[in-house]
């Protein structure tokens, strides 16, 4: 039944040169970034992380298995890059780019793929329109966020699973009965186990069903079997969709718990308000950034929409309406309508039901950008007419688009770069604010990170990093009082973390109230027993004032073990020689 939509064959070295081509692309726009250090959450998740210590801990089957619906895959990505660079950024943004360039090499055998099946209803078959659209998809700016930001390495890992299932979805579907029973097992069988292992990087895989079959439909002749079942049941399909997802509707946002359980505190505005606010994202942020992608921004301010009849929702709804309207209305609209569905479903995880903490982020369009880009550059080719000027133009835009990201990538060179950006942009958002406190911190500019946490703490008292942090200010520059406060405010806000106990228990120990001091750091390794300074603390607090010298020794061995590379390890390993432990 496929078989109708196979063109012509293009040659190894067209598809050699051009993959070729988007490689080096890939590395003349990205090459830039390559010596950024860690931002954001990378610094949390990688270069403070306990866990990447052992890299090798992470590196096995179980750890995947048991961290599978948690971003298991993501996690044993990280590890290995620990395994082999230790915390060195090069080889995470390396990886980062080496994926992010074979998704755009996939990108142009899918668009070429495309182009065959689509051949009877589009009547074109031009590799140009493929190479130019991966290329888009390769430097435009908007995906920066995704390369660059170490940790949105889930979008781009799990792009890579579903893209590579994805063509050879495409691939199974001009199989032949001449084709071997080995190739006719093996591709069905990558089909179905390669969404599974990438759900694990990240949960937009979930969507490869619905994509999967919406293309088989599109691609399918209007007198198959297939088609002619929608056709005459279109109503009564169109009816119980209409009615399901109504009922889901209703159901999701009148109870809190359906599916995915209560919306956190954290995230801010609740799943209704949430849902309210995504049709405007997407078309007025998301859209608007593809089509102008000027301003980018890790932490836009978007407005929370509270009701159904506010202007946002209905324009947005308007807007979403008109394009799907406009392209069915095309002589090709099975394609366009493909191709905008796959734009839409994709982003629908991250858009709809699963609440989130921020309302947009620039690197959840990153699997959903082929589809507009593919519809606007083909659409291009369609309305000039002419190959040599649609050529050119689209010369021009990779030239002005890769300008951008090369740009955009210096801003995103250093946390101070970074979040001084951020906090131009989004003034009144406390979270640019309290990261550039906290890059400035970084980069020892203390006066201005106290300067920006106090203004971080008049707006925001009770989130738990300013208290914290600025303890940690406070401390460094001797104001121990106020210190105190500060940690012990975080305290009250979230008491389950063991640094806040550490650091009580440093400043007690320097004050001399020992007692004070044993007891934040035993709280500290009671709730993770992994911070072999607060074992060296204890060892000390008990060798030399509290006198208790078998538990000193247990506490030495402690921390030897688990940091046998620390700068006080030969001076330990003597102290446990002379007093060996019975």
């Amino acid at each position: 039944m496929v078989s109708k939509f196979i063109g012509p064959p293009s040659t190894h070295a067209q598809k050699i040169y051009c993959s070729i081509a988007l490689a080096l692309i890939g590395i003349l726009v990205y090459g830039n970034h390559l010596q950024n250090t860690f931002q954001f959450d990378s610094v949390s998740y990688i270069k403070n992380s306990l866990s990447l210590k052992n890299p090798e801990s992470m590196l096995t089957l179980q750890f995947w298995m048991s961290h599978f619906f948690s971003r298991g895959l993501l996690s044993v990505s990280m590890a290995l890059n620990a395994h082999l660079d230790e915390l060195q950024p090069f080889g995470y943004h390396m990886l980062n780019l080496a994926l992010h360039i074979f998704n755009a090499i996939l990108i142009f055998f899918i668009f070429k793929k495309a182009l065959l099946h689509f051949k009877n209803q589009i009547g074109e078959n031009n590799a140009a329109i493929s190479f130019f659209a991966a290329t888009i998809f390769l430097v435009h700016p908007i995906q920066t966020e995704s390369v660059i930001y170490i940790v949105s390495r889930s979008e781009v890992l799990a792009a890579t699973f579903y893209l590579f299932a994805f063509l050879l979805f495409q691939i199974c579907l001009n199989l032949h009965k001449r084709d071997s029973l080995l190739k006719k097992l093996i591709l069905p069988l990558a089909i179905l186990l390669l969404p599974v292992i990438g759900f694990s990087a990240k949960q937009t895989l979930a969507t490869f069903p619905l994509i999967i079959f919406l293309y088989y439909i599109s691609v399918c002749s209007l007198d198959s079997p297939v088609i002619k079942f929608f056709l005459n049941w279109k109503w009564k399909i169109l009816t119980a969709v209409l009615l399901f997802l109504s009922l889901l509707l209703h159901k999701l946002l009148s109870d809190e718990a359906f599916l995915i359980g209560p919306s956190q505190p954290n995230e801010m505005v609740g799943r209704a308000s949430y849902m309210l606010s995504q049709p405007a994202v997407v078309v007025f942020y998301y859209l608007k950034k593809i089509l102008f992608p000027i301003n980018l921004n890790i932490d836009p301010e978007i407005e929370v929409v509270t009701h159904l009849f506010s202007f946002s929702f209905i324009a947005s709804i308007m807007v979403i309406t008109f394009i799907a309207y406009y392209l069915w209305k095309q002589k090709a609209w099975r394609f366009y309508i493909f191709f905008l569905g796959w734009f839409f479903i994709i982003l629908s995880p991250s858009s709809s039901i699963v609440t989130l903490h921020d309302l947009a982020a620039e690197h959840r369009v990153y699997l959903a950008l082929p589809g507009i880009i593919f519809i606007l550059a083909y659409g291009l080719f369609k309305i000039l007419k002419n190959k040599k000027i649609s050529i050119l133009i689209l010369c021009g835009l990779t030239l002005f688009l890769g300008t951008l990201s090369i740009k955009r990538n210096m801003i995103w060179k250093t946390e101070l770069s970074l979040w001084q950006d951020t906090y131009k942009k989004s003034p009144d958002k406390l979270r640019p604010l309290i990261n550039l406190a906290r890059a400035n911190s970084i980069e020892g500019n203390s006066e201005d990170a106290v300067r920006y946490y106090e203004e971080a703490l008049s707006k925001g008292p009770g989130v738990f990093v300013i208290q914290y942090n600025l303890g940690e200010l406070y401390l460094k520059e001797g104001r121990v009082e106020e210190a105190i406060l500060r940690f012990q405010s975080a305290l009250k806000l979230k008491p389950e973390i063991p640094e806040t106990y550490a650091n009580l228990g440093k400043i007690y120990l320097s004050l001399k109230k020992w007692k004070l001091a044993d007891i934040y750091f035993k709280k500290c390794i009671e709730i993770d027993s992994r911070f072999s300074h607060v074992f060296k603390n204890l060892g000390v607090l008990h060798f030399y004032h509290l006198k208790n010298l078998k538990e000193s020794l247990f506490y030495f061995s402690r921390s030897l073990a688990l940091d046998p590379k620390q700068a006080e390890a030969n001076e330990i390993r003597k102290l446990l020689q002379h007093y060996p432990t019975p």
